[in-house]
């Protein structure tokens, strides 16, 4: 999608420019741009070549449009403009016009033999571009004169749907999902990511649902759940709709997939809406790179809150260490707590929070890692790097440490590379944390595997 917009807008530059106009015809298309219609009229009449181009390719019907003048439009068509020419992007007028939401001059190029399936370079048809622009009688028109609300785009297999639910628009929505467009296609190219996310998406399963709520657009799921949408749609590893409003700070988006009906405790992908909610809240990516910024006016901490109280297990264990880092996997989640990745990053507030909740805090994730030694920095992967807002700071730090100590943790217990708390705060660079260990009995001599 961000490449077919990145066509159009350098289309569009290319065409302002004063070097794209220097050529025999530039004289109609710059009086088409000014508006002139007395001008425009005497140029035709003196013979100017009405399919005459600029250099990126653009005649002077594609600028009347653009400029949603429909006098001009009818005036060219009069003339004889070729309705269905393109410019070297192979943007053609009609898709200007429903770039612009021009329903009448989109209507009038239909009616002039512009294919309502017409598409651009990549599959764009102009129905997805109305879809993604967002006025409703823009597509009413197009699907009125039969154009295929189904039809996918090349690059990701995505529909006129999904784009208009990617961009929140809400009306489109409501006439495309009355049209029949197809509220359970998924997107099916897995070479390409459908968007920025900040967990492991991967590139396939995408619904119409699961673009509005990975966006956090409130209007366009509700349309999308009115007319029969899957609360607890997943992407094809498993991640549900819920998960992925967690994994981007879409706090409000998640409560209301709980209000809809959404499962709180579906873990498809290896680890439930709690285990992300926790891990978003503060995400590592590394060297202080913050997570996603949350919308709205609901706390993360309250949505822990939803979700345990709409019955999450607080002590349920990852199955798939599938949360990464950015592009690192340092710490092994396999059979991890919320606890535990709570106090990975010193997240003192969320670590009460759970152990409100019940949580157990002595659960080690599979290979023997326990809550103090990741909250001692043993699944850090720089020295001195935080997992964003207060995290890693050392009286946070050692906050998380006391809890995790003064709960039963054993301050000598190691990990299967025979890693304990103290290799981990000697790693994270604490000295405040190393002495706190120590005097509560932290084995100077205890060695790794790798000695």
């Amino acid at each position: 999608m961000r490449i077919l917009r990145t066509a159009l807008l350098v289309a569009l530059v290319v065409g302002v420019s004063v070097s794209a106009l220097a050529k025999a015809d530039a004289p109609l298309i710059d009086a088409v741009r000014s508006g002139d219609v007395s001008v425009v009229r005497a140029l035709l009449d003196q013979g100017a070549d009405v399919e005459g181009a600029a250099a990126d390719g653009s005649t002077a019907l594609q600028w009347a449009v653009h400029e949603g003048r429909a006098a001009l439009v009818e005036l060219l068509l009069g003339a004889g403009a070729d309705v269905t020419a393109t410019n070297r992007y192979g943007v053609g007028p009609a898709s200007l016009a429903a770039e612009n939401g021009n329903a009448s001059i989109l209507e009038r190029l239909l009616d002039a033999g512009v294919d309502p399936d017409t598409t651009m370079p990549g599959g764009e048809t102009l129905l997805m571009t109305a879809a993604r622009t967002g006025e409703p009688d823009t597509v009413r028109v197009l699907l009125a004169r039969g154009a295929d609300p189904n039809v996918r785009e090349e690059l990701r297999g995505q529909t006129a749907l999904m784009w208009a639910a990617a961009n929140d628009n809400a009306a489109a929505i409501h006439v495309l999902a009355e049209q029949g467009a197809h509220l359970h296609a998924r997107t099916d190219n897995p070479s390409r990511s459908p968007g920025r996310t900040f967990s492991s998406t991967p590139a396939t399963g995408f619904t119409p649902l699961l673009f509005a709520v990975r966006g956090g657009h409130l209007d366009a799921a509700r349309v999308l759940l009115d007319a029969g949408a899957d609360v607890n749609d997943a992407v094809s590893d498993g991640q549900s709709g819920l998960v992925v409003a967690a994994a981007n700070a879409n706090w409000e988006m998640a409560a209301y997939l709980l209000d809809r009906g959404a499962d709180p405790t579906h873990a498809g992908a290896g680890w439930n809406a709690l285990h992300q909610t926790v891990r978003t809240r503060r995400m590592n990516v590394g060297f202080g790179t913050p997570g996603p910024f949350a919308a709205g006016t609901l706390d993360s901490i309250d949505l822990v809150r939803q979700l345990l109280a709409r019955g999450v297990d607080v002590n349920a264990r990852m199955t798939r260490n599938g949360i990464r880092d950015g592009q690192r996997n340092r710490f092994n989640r396999l059979g991890a707590t919320a606890f535990m990745l709570a106090a990975k990053v010193t997240d003192v507030e969320t670590m009460r929070v759970l152990l409100e909740a019940g949580a157990d805090p002595l659960i080690p994730t599979a290979d023997g890692t326990t809550p103090l030694m990741v909250a001692a920095g043993l699944a850090i992967w720089n020295p001195g790097e935080d997992g964003g807002t207060l995290s890693g700071q050392e009286d946070e730090v050692l906050e998380a440490v006391r809890i995790c100590l003064e709960l039963g943790n054993d301050v000598n217990a190691a990990n299967y590379r025979g890693e304990t708390a103290l290799h981990g705060a000697g790693f994270r660079g604490a000295n405040i944390v190393v002495d706190y260990l120590v005097e509560h009995g932290a084995d100077l001599t205890a060695l790794t595997e790798d000695g």
